[in-house]
């Protein structure tokens, strides 16, 4: 976020504060139980929204240094991107062309990606480099190499086809609007706190949108997240994608001083949602992405929760930004995902339309998003 748009964002979340208001929709928005757990609906969003559109899946820092890698899995696919000795950044399906097994586990600096199964070895480029009897395979008319798939670190964010088919262009061009918005962060440049894995008993959406509304904070959150947040927040579209921002306790205390001397980033939590949900908090030297997908059924999602920063001049990451990241952590896993799940079983049960306030008005706008590319 330039200066610019900083000031700007803080101006109304100070008015906001004040006056004990928050960004709203213009009416209540009714959503069918149905989009929760309707197998037809789920199949849809499932193909549309994560197999055929670009996904967010890390950030450049990952993977800032030639001749590193690391991998993820996206959609049940295993994933490996790398960024070979010239700088090149690839990305392929994490599978030996031999018999299928991985080439490679978590992430690091490497010469060769090595297939423990056999030994098969492939290079950064994805090129078969060696294996062993390599007599007994020829004449060899199918390809060696590792499939690839169409990558981009544009804006410092790591977005992937998960199809071979999918444009390279589309892939670079997937968040064009809101890239913008990420002026001043340095996601190219942070490294990796942590990560996890969750399995989760609700619908994607309903976790996607646990991270959309502040009206939460004060009873979910009253232990954890309320003593430094507030429910204000001040909502923004970009395209297909979204900003929110919610203040931290305080924020009001800077009118007293001038604009000149504001910080650069807001006294705030920024949270970025590119379509079709992978939320992207962003703050002053670190971020989180919280990567939710659908799971084998539509009342189950995946989610992958992962915290950068930007490491000190030793390369080290410090004790506050692992303890961001630990922080962030606990409370998802602790109280978001357990009210999702909750959720989840309740509409099920009910069978009745959810009703979204005018309050909640980033949730809107994603279901609107949703309901809108899928028609």
């Amino acid at each position: 976020m330039n200066r610019e748009s900083a000031l700007a964002v803080t101006r109304r979340l100070i008015e906001h504060v004040v006056a004990d208001t928050t960004d709203l929709a213009e009416a209540p928005w009714v959503e069918p139980a149905e989009s929760y757990f309707d197998r037809e609906v789920w199949e849809r969003e499932r193909e549309q929204f994560f197999f055929e559109s670009p996904q967010a899946i890390g950030f450049a820092g990952d993977i800032a240094t030639p001749g590193t890698f690391m991998t993820t899995e996206v959609m049940g696919k295993p994933v490996i991107v790398t960024r070979d000795k010239e700088g090149a950044l690839r990305a392929f399906l994490n599978v030996c062309t031999h018999r299928g097994a991985r080439v490679a586990e978590g992430c690091g600096k490497a010469a060769r990606l090595v297939c423990r199964f056999h030994g098969w070895n492939y290079g950064l480029d994805g090129r078969l480099a060696g294996r062993g009897r390599s007599q007994d395979f020829e004449p060899d008319s199918l390809p060696t190499g590792l499939q690839q798939l169409p990558v981009s670190d544009r804006g410092g964010v790591l977005m992937l086809g998960v199809r071979p088919e999918m444009g390279q262009l589309r892939v670079e061009h997937a968040i064009d609007d809101i890239l913008p918005a990420f002026e001043g962060y340095e996601f190219a440049k942070m490294q990796r706190v942590g990560s996890d894995r969750f399995e989760v008993d609700a619908n994607w959406k309903l976790v996607t949108n646990l991270s959309h509304e502040g009206y939460h904070f004060a009873t979910l959150h009253r232990d954890s997240l309320a003593p430094m947040m507030t429910g204000h927040g001040a909502a923004d579209e970009f395209g297909l994608h979204t900003r929110w921002a919610f203040p931290f306790r305080g924020i009001e205390k800077l009118r007293d001083k001038d604009e000149s001397e504001w910080p650069s980033y807001p006294s705030a939590a920024v949270n970025h949602t590119l379509f079709p949900g992978t939320v992207i908090v962003a703050n002053e030297g670190n971020a989180q992405m919280i990567r939710v997908e659908p799971g084998d059924e539509p009342g189950k999602s995946v989610v992958y929760f992962s915290s950068v920063c930007v490491p000190s001049v030793d390369g080290e990451v410090n004790d506050a930004d692992r303890g961001t990241y630990e922080f962030g952590r606990n409370i998802f896993e602790s109280e978001d995902l357990p009210a999702a799940a909750e959720c989840q079983h309740g509409i099920a049960a009910r069978e009745q339309a959810v009703v979204i306030g005018r309050n909640e008005v980033v949730v809107q706008m994603w279901h609107r998003r949703w309901r809108d590319e899928l028609d």
